[in-house]
């Protein structure tokens, strides 16, 4: 199960590093940053709104923080959920 957790965690890393690439590479990619941002914006409210304690907030606030989409109009988003500092909570018991 580590193993898997691990393995995970480098695979959303690359993801993570390969999307922003991506933005800034591609032909229209500050566009489509801006197009994905706004998205991620409405996942984040959308959730909040409907499921506080979600450890999906921390994933879509440490995305935006990642993308340098954070404004003074976001006020202090969570931590970053990386594997030096730990991961956020998930599963039933949460």
């Amino acid at each position: 199960m580590t193993d898997e957790i691990e393995r995970l965690g480098l695979l959303a890393g690359l993801m993570e590093v390969a999307i922003g690439r991506l933005f800034e590479t591609a032909e229209g990619g500050a566009e489509a940053k801006r197009l994905f941002v706004e998205d991620v914006r409405r996942l984040l409210a959308d959730t909040r709104a409907v499921q506080t304690q979600s450890p999906a907030i921390q994933t879509y606030e440490a995305l935006l923080r990642r993308l340098g989409a954070t404004g003074a109009e976001d006020g202090p988003l969570g931590v970053v959920p990386t594997p030096e500092q730990g991961l956020p909570p998930a599963g039933s018991g949460v």
